[in-house]
């Protein structure tokens, strides 16, 4: 027993080239998918930011018609550049054309509010 050879009847299954290969693009899809899924996530919140910039020029654009400040300014508001510019409309000395712009700290255009008020309104 001993000058006896183990003999394994049963034989191992191998991956073939063909298996191999529908796998690894299996798993490309996937991380290709999940890729796109982290680019969409990281521009949104680009977009949260979007939406804050959009309230402090609602905010802005009601100061200014509260008051009667038509000069045009660039201040800093919440982290955001506002840029007011507030000129007559139309040759119209009782209608105002204000443009609210809000950039970020990069210097980016975030958001653009435009409106046309009247002068007796504003002050």
């Amino acid at each position: 027993m001993a000058g006896r050879k183990l003999i394994v009847k049963s034989r191992v299954k191998a991956s073939t080239v063909l298996e191999v290969v529908v796998s690894m693009v299996i798993i490309v899809l996937v991380f290709g998918t999940a890729m796109i899924i982290y680019g969409n996530v990281t521009r949104m919140s680009l977009s949260a930011q979007k939406l804050r910039a959009q309230a402090v020029l609602a905010q802005t654009m009601k100061a200014v018609q509260d008051t009667a400040s038509t000069q045009s300014i660039k201040s800093v508001i919440a982290g955001f550049t506002v840029e007011r510019t507030v000129k007559p409309y139309g040759g119209s000395a009782q209608l105002l054309e204000v443009d609210l712009k809000a950039y970020d700290e990069n210097n980016q255009l975030l958001a653009e509010l435009n409106q046309l008020i009247l002068a007796s309104d504003a002050q």
